[in-house]
Order: structure tokens, then C-alpha cells, then sequence
């Protein structure tokens, strides 16, 4: 009985050793579970507060660049409007010499005007003297016509003959005869007397118009020849006044041409490209660099890229062939180690290459925006103003810009060319 109950008793804390035991091992368990968790978490507050502290310095760091881009680009707008305005100045003070280049070439137009009224003046006496001296000519003709048909005729021979020698046979019919052909005879000379009376006489008043005509002509070339002079000394002050505007819109214009001059730029290639050019990236040299250094350096690097990447290209298709034949050659490891190197390579030049690209975009861009300025000031030069007179004039008859006002302007000359 004694045995039985140690027995009982033994099992009892045989029990309660395994109870204490499986006990201690649960809370070890979790106490590490829970230390897990609180590392866990801790890490993850770490994370959220490397995070947070990440986030606040992109964000500080985005703030900065949006806060330096928006100086940057109020500087650049007070810069273009600084510009805009000095340009503005100095056309506002072109404009009234271009008002008096504008009013004087009427005056050149008057003085042409005048010029050209007498030489058709000119013109339409020098037919009515044409005219006259054919009609004289036709004159003398007829009247050479008659002198030949009077002594072909023989009238004056017949009377002389009649008059001194008597008829052999003589009664009525012949004197009746004789007495028709007298009066005939007679007739017919007055005829012919009267007839060259009236043509000498017509002669005569054509001699004396032509003569008047003549005078009339020699008074109008000695007015013309005033007249030319005055004219001359007009075209030669509008050219002076031509030339000066030309050379004011000019410098007008060269501004607008060189508002990027000198400027530094965000794009590498840009200052790379404008680095070297004389005047700093005028709108002449900007065109220029555009089709030689900025097409030769965009076509380098599109071959330089077209070159790295067949080599990628081809050493990515021995690798992948070896992966999908499960057969690897002796070189696998420097064939893959190629591609790679290959793919860094092309995806570095295809950077420079977008790079490139891009600067090229802004110098098409720029050219535009240039472009457009010299565009909105075209009106303001010289040749605009003559280029409508001209148009206005000739819708009359052709008009002859330079004989008007001595000068050609770059429409009239291109005109001439293509015609030529």
C-alpha cells in the first residue's frame, strides 16, 4: 500500500516536472518570440524612421532644385524681359527714321512721276515727228509720181507742135478736133499745175509742223534733263536714308540673333558645341553648327551605340542559346561577362546618345524661337515699305523700282534671278 501510494506520488511529480518543464520551455519560447517581435519591430520603426528621414531629405532636396530651377527661371524671365524691353527701346527710336525714310521715298516718287510724264512727252512728239516726216516722204513721192507722168505724156510737145505747124487738111470737124484737144490739152496741165501747188503747199505746213516739233521736243529734253537732275538727287539722298535703316534694323536684328550668345547651359554638348564659335552662338553660327559638329558628334555616337550593341546582341544570343540547350561551352563564363560588359557599354553611349539628341532638340528650338523674333520685325525693315509701294504702282502698269528710287530690295532681286 506504502509502495502504491510513493508510486502515486512519483507519478504525481514525475507529472509535475514534465508540467514545469514544458512550462519553462513555452515562456522561453515566447519570451524569444516576443524579443523577435520587438527587434522585428524595432527594425521596422528604424526602417520607417530611415525612411521618414529618407523621404524628408528627398523632399528637402526636391524643394531645393524646384526653389533653385524657379530663381533660375525668374532670372532667365527678368533677363528676356531686361532684353525685350532695351530691344523695344531701341526700335521705338528706329521708328521715326524709318516714318522719314518712308515719307521721303514719296517724294522720290513724285520726282519720278514728273520725270516719266516727260519722257512720254517726249516719246509722243518724237511719233508725231515720225509720222509727219513719212507723210512728207509719201508727199515728195506722189509728187516725183506726177513730174514723170507729166512728161511721159507729153503735153507740153503736143501744144509746142500744134502752135507752129498748120494743118495740111482743114475743114470744120478738124478744127473742131483741133480746138477739143487744145482746150483738153490745157485743161489737163492746170490739173496738173493746181494738183502740185496743193502738194508743195501741204509740204511746206508738214516742213513748218515738224520744225515746231522739233522745237516743242528740244524744250522738253532741256526740262527733262532739270528734271533728271532733281530726280537723281532724290534717289541718291533715299539710298543714304536706305542705307542707314538697313544698317539700324540690322543691329536691331543682330541682338535678336544673338540672345543666346555666351550663355551656359545645363546641357553639356551645348556649351561643349557653342564653346568654340567665335561669337558666342549667334542664330547664323547656331545653323551652321547644327549641320556640321552637332550632325557629325549625333551620327558618331549613333554608330559608336549601333556598334556596342550588335556586340551585346550577339554575345546575349550565344548565352541564351547555351540556357535554352542546357549545352555550355568552355567560355560560357567569359561570354556572359562580355554581355554584361556590352550592355553597361550600350547603355552608357545610348545615355550620351539621348544626350547628345537632346541638345540638339534645344538648338532646333532655339533657331525657332530666334526666328520667329527676326519674323515679327521683318515689317520694320526698309524693304517692306518698297516692296508695297512697288506693289501699290505697279498694279497701273510694270513699274521700275530702280529707275523710281535706285535701289533693288532682296525681293526684287530674287525675283530677277529666278527669272533669269
Amino acid at each position: 500500500m506504502l509502495l502504491i501510494a510513493l508510486g502515486v506520488v512519483g507519478l504525481v511529480a514525475a507529472g509535475c516536472g514534465a508540467k514545469y518543464v514544458a512550462q519553462s520551455w513555452a515562456s522561453s519560447k515566447l519570451e524569444q518570440e516576443e524579443a523577435h517581435t520587438q527587434s522585428l519591430l524595432r527594425k521596422l520603426d528604424r526602417a520607417k524612421a530611415d525612411a521618414n528621414e529618407k523621404l524628408q531629405d528627398k523632399k528637402s532636396e526636391y524643394s531645393r532644385r524646384i526653389k533653385a530651377h524657379q530663381e533660375r527661371r525668374n532670372e532667365q524671365l527678368k533677363a528676356h524681359i531686361d532684353f525685350m524691353n532695351e530691344q523695344l527701346q531701341i526700335t521705338a527710336g528706329y521708328l521715326p527714321e524709318l516714318n522719314q525714310f518712308q515719307s521721303f521715298t514719296f517724294t522720290c516718287v513724285d520726282s519720278w512721276m514728273h520725270v516719266d510724264l516727260c519722257q512720254q512727252e517726249i516719246d509722243i512728239i518724237s511719233q508725231k515727228i515720225s509720222a509727219v516726216v513719212t507723210t512728207i516722204g509719201l508727199i515728195d513721192a506722189y509728187i516725183s509720181e506726177l513730174n514723170k507722168l507729166s512728161q511721159r505724156q507729153g503735153r507740153q510737145a503736143w501744144r509746142k507742135l500744134t502752135a507752129t505747124r498748120e494743118l495740111t487738111v482743114t475743114n470744120d470737124f478738124v478744127k473742131e478736133t483741133k480746138d477739143r484737144i487744145d482746150r483738153t490739152s490745157k485743161s489737163n496741165h492746170d490739173e496738173f499745175k493746181n494738183e502740185f501747188k496743193r502738194l508743195q503747199s501741204h509740204r511746206n505746213a508738214l516742213n513748218k509742223e515738224v520744225s515746231n516739233l522739233h522745237t516743242e521736243r528740244a524744250d522738253l529734253v532741256r526740262r527733262k534733263k532739270i528734271l533728271d537732275k532733281q530726280h537723281i538727287a532724290n534717289k541718291k539722298a533715299l539710298a543714304e536714308k536706305y542705307k542707314s535703316r538697313v544698317e539700324h534694323w540690322g543691329k536691331i536684328a543682330k541682338k535678336f540673333e544673338a540672345y543666346y550668345a555666351f550663355e551656359v547651359s545645363e546641357l553639356k554638348y551645348i556649351n561643349e558645341w557653342m564653346g568654340s564659335l567665335s561669337e558666342g552662338g549667334t542664330l547664323p553660327e547656331i545653323i551652321k553648327v547644327i549641320g556640321t559638329t552637332v550632325k557629325e558628334s549625333v551620327q558618331s555616337a549613333r554608330e559608336n551605340h549601333r556598334g556596342i550593341e550588335n556586340e551585346r546582341k550577339r554575345y546575349a544570343s550565344i548565352v541564351k542559346k547555351a540556357h535554352d540547350t542546357n549545352d555550355y561551352p568552355d567560355t560560357f563564363a567569359s561570354d556572359k561577362a562580355q554581355r554584361d560588359r556590352f550592355k553597361r557599354e550600350a547603355d552608357s553611349v545610348w545615355k550620351d546618345l539621348q544626350e547628345r539628341i537632346n541638345a540638339r532638340s534645344l538648338l532646333y528650338a532655339r533657331c525657332d524661337e530666334l526666328r520667329g523674333y527676326i519674323t515679327r520685325i521683318k515689317p520694320l525693315h526698309p524693304d517692306a515699305a518698297m516692296d508695297a509701294m512697288c506693289e501699290m504702282l505697279n498694279s497701273d502698269r510694270e513699274f521700275n523700282a530702280w529707275l523710281a528710287f535706285g535701289i533693288n530690295t532682296s525681293k526684287q532681286k530674287r525675283e530677277h534671278w529666278e527669272k533669269d
